[in-house]
């Protein structure tokens, strides 16, 4: 998607060179800056909606993690309760409750790291989809100042430039951004089946 808007970019600046009637290029750029106003509005609903889906899929990954280290608690409990029900003297008792109190602390602060990771990629999908939007609408802002220009039906040669370095500096954001998004799901997605009992 964000290969096609800096070709339709780089097609509209192509056009200020004669290549179409006028009355055409001023339709096709004002055409792609609504199209393009309106895909901000699409991605940032569509962020919102990625990032509720990942809070409550976090809620969810802690929950059944803190279901898992209750149900592991349990068993450490019933063993405990096994050992203790024989004939033991005060101080093997108390030999039993510390190591219960040292397993279960034990299990609990193992869940620590796991649920540090996923709330930790979580804000990080959150602050990449703020980077997203930035950079899609350092696009946008060309592709307007680029209408000005063909509507007013003259060009600022030298502001031109900076205008597709721009573009060419988001598209390669986007992208990397993308790249990263992709890699911290791969790491999830390989971590948290290797955290199940």
């Amino acid at each position: 998607m964000y290969r096609i808007c800096f070709l339709l970019f780089a097609t509209a600046v192509s056009f200020l060179t004669g290549c179409a009637t006028p009355v055409a290029v001023r339709g096709l750029s004002s055409q792609l800056v609504v199209t393009q106003r309106a895909y901000v509005i699409s991605l940032h609903s569509y962020f919102v909606a990625v990032e509720k889906f990942a809070d409550a899929q976090a809620k969810i990954a802690t929950a059944r993690i803190d279901e898992l280290t209750a149900q592991i608690d349990r068993e450490y409990g019933t063993r405990a309760n096994a050992t203790l029900g024989g004939t033991l003297t005060p101080e093997a008792r108390q030999k039993v409750l510390d190591e219960l109190m040292r397993e279960v602390s034990t299990n609990t602060g193992a869940d620590l790291p796991l649920k540090r990771k996923i709330t930790d990629a979580v804000a990080s999908l959150k602050k990449q989809d703020q980077e997203l939007e930035g950079a899609y609408q350092v696009i946008v802002t060309a592709s307007e100042k680029l209408d000005e220009y063909i509507r007013l039906k003259k060009a600022d040669e030298t502001a031109l430039g900076p205008l597709i370095q721009a573009v060419g500096g988001s598209n390669q954001k986007i992208l990397a951004i993308v790249d990263a998004i992709t890699a911290l799901t791969q790491d999830l997605t390989q971590t948290v089946p290797k955290a199940q009992p």
